[in-house]
């Protein structure tokens, strides 16, 4: 486990990883906040976590519903199971992409699937913002949970290494024996989490954070080695 005030590598300037309930009031602080950081251009809402159809639909919808009352052009990316080329030029034109909730398995196996997975590389890599929330949260990491059935551990796109996000986290422990030893686990609350930029992660929104067992009030930062 690393020590106090420090926090897994990130390849990217700005990553928000939120703890679920996203698109409510109580995240809308936080996320004003996120879109001043990512600067101006389109936020794109990719709702993968979803299943197909009205699930999905109604996911991207709150999406830019929240996000153009924030003063942002705000837009939804097709399905990218139904239209990957779509999706792919969506996510090439964003300036911040957001990973709503739902089902860490699903979102994981349609970013894999398709091309959107290189894609969210390649858009970090070029300074590209990216959140993501509950599901959206835990695909971004080294490792995530697939809680479906019997939970297990699978390797998730890596944009955060090393760590792995418990989503709606109440202070109990969850997955105890199923997390990897070794990896750098951040408990996120609902409508909270981390603001990881330019080698610190700060705590932003409702509530504090847990980052490898330590409490991390909002407002506070911890340093990346």
């Amino acid at each position: 486990m690393p020590p106090p005030g420090a926090l897994c590598r990130t390849v990217t300037d700005v990553i928000c990883l939120q703890g679920g309930a996203e698109f409510g009031p109580a995240c809308r602080e936080m996320d004003a906040d996120l879109l001043r950081r990512a600067g101006p251009g389109p936020t794109v809402i990719v709702a993968l976590a979803g299943a197909p159809g009205r699930d999905y639909d109604t996911a991207a919808a709150n999406g830019v519903r929240h996000f153009a009352s924030l003063g942002a052009e705000a837009r939804a990316a097709p399905d990218a199971r139904d239209d990957p080329a779509g999706a792919l030029a969506a996510v090439q034109e964003a300036r911040l992409v957001v990973l709503p909730g739902g089902s860490p398995h699903r979102l994981l196996a349609a970013l894999l699937s398709t091309k959107l997975a290189d894609a969210l590389r390649a858009h970090v890599a070029a300074g590209g913002a990216l959140m993501g929330a509950s599901a959206g949260a835990m695909v971004l990491c080294e490792h995530t949970v697939l809680p479906a059935g019997r939970p297990k551990v699978s390797a998730a796109l890596g944009l955060v290494p090393g760590c792995l996000v418990l989503p709606h986290y109440d202070g109990q422990p969850r997955w105890v024996g199923v997390l990897p030893p070794g990896a750098v686990v951040l408990g996120l609350p609902e409508c909270a989490g981390l603001l990881i930029e330019n080698g610190r992660a700060t705590a932003v929104g409702a509530a504090p954070s847990m980052v490898g067992g330590r409490l991390v009030e909002v407002g506070e930062s911890v340093v990346m080695p």
